[in-house]
């Protein structure tokens, strides 16, 4: 309730400030935002061409490259959004020694600027969608639930990697590493019902597993979701947000400092 009254108050100065983030990363390019969309879709293309026709890999009864794509996207959203998340504070050292300045409108900022770049990037998944002429159903309702779970969970990874990497700057070249990691770790390019039984539960304690593979049971195939994986999803992401809002108001107040 204290967060939504933060964000009411500062609602205009975030905006301002994913406007000029927005503005800022494609100001010196030739293609501008399009390349929110040319990313996803391009790496899409490759991946689908390696593992649908060189390694095969199984797709659960669909065309491979709406097999990735759903669980693509919301991957490359996770993976921008943290792996850059460290720098968020140590970044905006001017910012953070002004007195009466919400720092976690930083965070937000950042968080809420990858969402805009997921919306225009889910654009290409709806074309992959209709090419393969594959209709959404009722269950795709369930996306309601699984993005904010998600959104939760990456908030508060963002919060714990930014307040530490203030005074331990390890983190931020520590996250990329590990983010790396992370992916092959996620049932993204491979299906999770196709691993064996013996590693599902490895991949089972990785709270990206149930969020990836929601998407797709939701969307791609019209069925509920595993509702045990959302609900350790759900858990691990309530975890880390408390553990990340706690944390960032103890150490946000010796930012200026330490900066």
């Amino acid at each position: 309730m204290i967060l939504m009254k933060k964000l009411y108050k500062n609602k205009e100065f975030i905006w301002a400030l994913t406007k000029r983030e927005l503005k800022g990363k494609y100001k010196q390019s030739l293609l501008g935002k399009l390349w929110i969309f040319l990313q996803p879709f391009s790496l899409m293309l490759i991946l689908s061409f390696v593992f649908s026709q060189m390694v095969r890999l199984d797709s659960e009864g669909l065309p491979y490259p709406v097999f990735l794509f759903a669980g693509l996207l919301p991957m490359i959203f996770f993976q921008n959004t943290i792996s850059s998340s460290a720098n968020i504070i140590t970044g905006k050292a001017s910012l953070i020694k002004q007195k009466f300045f919400m720092r976690e409108a930083l965070v937000i900022n950042k968080l809420f600027t990858e969402v805009i770049n997921l919306f225009f990037g889910s654009l290409g998944f709806i074309l992959i969608l209709l090419y393969y002429q594959i209709q959404i159903g009722i269950y795709s309702m369930f996306v309601l639930i699984i993005f904010p779970i998600q959104l939760m969970f990456m908030y508060g990874l963002m919060l714990i990697l930014s307040s530490l990497n203030v005074y331990i700057r390890d983190v931020e070249m520590l996250t990329p590493l590990i983010i790396r990691l992370w992916y092959y770790l996620t049932p993204v390019i491979y299906s999770y019902s196709s691993i064996p039984n013996k590693y599902k539960v490895i991949l089972a304690l990785n709270p990206m597993t149930g969020i990836i593979d929601g998407y797709r049971k939701a969307l791609l195939h019209n069925t509920v979701p595993d509702i045990g994986l959302l609900l350790y999803s759900l858990g691990i992401g309530l975890v880390v947000f408390f553990v990340g809002s706690k944390l960032f108001s103890k150490l946000e107040k010796y930012f200026s400092d330490a900066l």
